[in-house]
């Protein structure tokens, strides 16, 4: 079960990014907005690195 929430979170992640990234092209540096998105990539990029840790050890808490 945790392994096919980690393939959903994981692909919210690729989802957000590929957002982000589109955004950082629009956005001027230094303004509101930029301060905004490269702090929505801290927990983007944390919830990704977790998701991959769990589908690359499948570790399943519940077992």
């Amino acid at each position: 079960m945790l392994q096919s929430a980690s393939r959903v979170i994981l692909g919210i992640d690729v989802l957000f990014l590929l957002l982000l990234g589109f955004s950082f092209l629009y956005i001027e540096p230094g303004s509101g907005p930029f301060v905004v998105a490269s702090l929505t990539l801290v927990p983007t990029v944390l919830t990704l690195v977790m998701s991959v840790a769990v589908l690359y050890t499948g570790w399943d808490p519940f077992e």
